[in-house]
């Protein structure tokens, strides 16, 4: 299934979460900052930017541009609304897509369009319980998420299992600085699957359906863990509605 065909589902599962793709506008790019040797954020300004949750994602186009493969992506919103800019974080194979590789190479002023943000991932009204599960880039929603609770100081508890290879976490070092400040902050970092099922079973176990459990890195992972949290009766699943990053 291309990603826009699961878009466009989720949209007509979900209409009220995907309202926000009727909104189009125009960003400016301002900067890009090297996280690790392969992954990249993009930081992007506007005059007006769009309103959005923390969590949500958008689709980013190079409107208009001919290129081989899509000229748009969908990415999820690694940035809280207060900070005032649209930041996305993504990686860079050894062969990049035409995409990206007009992407890595944006510079400062240089348009994009956006359509959104909007989604599934948000923390909705009442929520007291979070378990998330991030599987390497898709730490970004949950950058966004912590970055709006704290600055909040909002009471809703987030326990985040994040998982990556090589030690090689995404926003760590933010991540931490936020935790501090925010004792309603859990995060637990994985390397393996084993590690994942181990500390997830945990979270089942104190919180059951008493929590909201929101999904985010590669198809396969999110697939698994959606399909291991369905068999064991929980129903407040959420996960990202496009394939990769």
């Amino acid at each position: 299934m291309s990603a826009m065909l699961d878009v466009m589902m989720r949209a007509c599962l979900h209409p009220f979460d995907y309202l926000g793709v009727r909104r189009i506008t125009d960003i400016s790019f301002r900067e890009k900052i090297q996280e690790s040797e392969n992954i990249y954020s993009f930081v992007f300004t506007a005059p007006q930017l769009p309103s959005w949750q923390s969590g949500n994602h958008a689709l980013f186009s190079f409107w208009g541009e001919k290129m081989t493969g899509s000229n748009w992506r969908a990415f999820s919103v690694a940035s809280a609304p207060h900070e005032g800019v649209i930041r996305v974080c993504t990686t860079f194979p050894e062969k990049p897509s035409d995409f990206k590789r007009r992407l890595i190479a944006l510079q400062p002023g240089e348009k994009m369009r956006l359509f959104g943000p909007h989604g599934e991932i948000y923390v909705r009204k009442n929520t007291k319980q979070i378990v998330g599960l991030a599987g390497r880039i898709g730490i970004t929603p949950f950058r966004s998420i912590v970055s709006d609770l704290t600055h909040k100081h909002s009471p809703v508890k987030l326990t985040l299992i994040y998982s990556a290879r090589d030690n090689l976490y995404t926003y760590k070092s933010e991540l931490e600085s936020w935790r501090a400040q925010n004792p309603n902050i859990e995060i637990i970092y994985t390397a393996t699957p084993e590690e994942v099922n181990v500390e997830l079973d945990k979270q089942i176990s104190t919180h059951q359906n008493n929590a909201y459990y929101f999904i985010a890195g590669p198809p396969k992972m999110v697939e698994s863990l959606r399909d291991s949290l369905s068999s064991k009766g929980l129903k407040n699943i959420v996960s990202d509605p496009f394939k990769g990053y």
